[in-house]
């Protein structure tokens, strides 16, 4: 990001009317589209795209330089990273490493205890590698400075270096690829449903294989060495908290706190719950009437009740004051800001 654009993401400008509209329009758009690829962590291996489909959008918008402070993670469709970018959230960084001929910068990134984002330049010195090519991915771990490992996106080949808790599933992009100068834009979101990503520090992309599917599936991996830092500024902690405003829901919520990309919330319900499709209907209303849904969750079972965590996109630069959440089948429970 420029220094223009940091500067109006520092003064935290609210998004005009016709840009706020375009851009509600725009991700209501792409969230209908099914075409992003949903990486959960059971480790099910690399495989090839069917037929990577990149999009390609266009914003009849004014004010370029807010456009510009999310870009980079734009194709994911997720309002409440927009809103955490709007605000200055997003970080610019310009770590790089050279191995195999391949450069690889990482530009941006973000993280909270919900969301992890990172956003990857690749540069082939030999573009013609990435010829007839639908997807460039990486094998890659994430190791914060205490050597825990937060992320690991590997195939079942390499067996992993941490014990898989903290992501919950993640999602993986190519917004740009252009064989002709070798250069790749390649886009991750890593979330935890549970809200447990720790604070970054001192963290290190370890960066294992390039991995480049042409687009009959078949696979070319690069393997190689390409370590990048993480330097994460120190920013302000910003949370927002939720509390039942009736305590005898038959929805009980133990935790509803928003972060800067996100609103955790975790609840039970009395009984066994076999079918996740009981949550399908799951939503979570404002005092303005506006509706958030969540792209998954997680569901465990405890005393004969059924605990569900989830990530909505609603983020603690809301002022939103009170909060409806509704199971259709199940019920409702109104959440009040602490």
């Amino acid at each position: 990001m420029d220094k223009k654009l940091k500067n109006t993401l520092n003064k935290q400008e609210v998004i005009p009317l016709t840009v706020r509209q375009t851009l509600d329009e725009t991700y209501d758009s792409i969230r209908n589209q099914k075409r992003k690829r949903k990486r959960s962590v059971n480790r099910t291996g690399l495989i090839a795209a069917a037929a990577s489909t990149f999009l390609i959008i266009g914003f009849a918008v004014s004010n370029d330089t807010v456009m510009a402070g999310i870009n980079k993670f734009i194709n994911f469709g997720d309002k409440g990273i927009e809103q955490a970018a709007v605000n200055g959230f997003i970080q610019d960084s310009d770590s790089w490493a050279t191995d195999q001929g391949i450069n690889i910068t990482l530009e941006s990134h973000f993280s909270d205890a919900n969301k992890l984002g990172l956003s990857f330049q690749m540069e082939f010195e030999d573009p013609s590698m990435l010829l007839n090519t639908a997807d460039v991915s990486m094998d890659y771990r994430l190791k914060n400075g205490d050597g825990e490992y937060i992320d690991e996106f590997i195939p079942d080949t390499k067996p992993l270096k941490g014990d898989a808790s903290y992501i919950s599933g993640s999602t993986h992009q190519n917004p740009w690829l252009d064989s002709k100068t070798g250069r790749v834009q390649y886009d991750v979101v890593a979330e935890s449903n549970e809200g447990a990503i720790p604070p970054l520090k001192n963290a290190v992309i370890e960066i294992e294989s390039i991995n480049v599917f042409s687009n009959t599936g078949e696979l070319v991996k690069i393997d190689g060495t390409w370590n990048l830092s993480v330097h994460n500024k120190e920013k302000s902690n910003r949370t927002a908290t939720f509390t039942m405003q009736n305590e005898s829901s038959v929805i009980q919520v133990s935790n509803a706190t928003a972060n800067p990309t996100s609103l955790n919330v975790s609840f039970a319900v009395g009984g066994i719950y076999e079918d996740e499709n009981t949550f399908a209907e799951m939503k979570i209303l404002d005092d303005k009437g506006n509706e958030y849904e969540t792209n998954g969750f997680t569901k465990k079972t405890k005393n004969n009740q059924t605990i569900i965590s989830a990530n909505f996109p609603i983020t603690s630069f809301s002022d939103s004051k009170k909060l409806m959440l509704m199971i259709e089948g199940i019920g409702e429970v109104e959440l009040v800001k602490n």
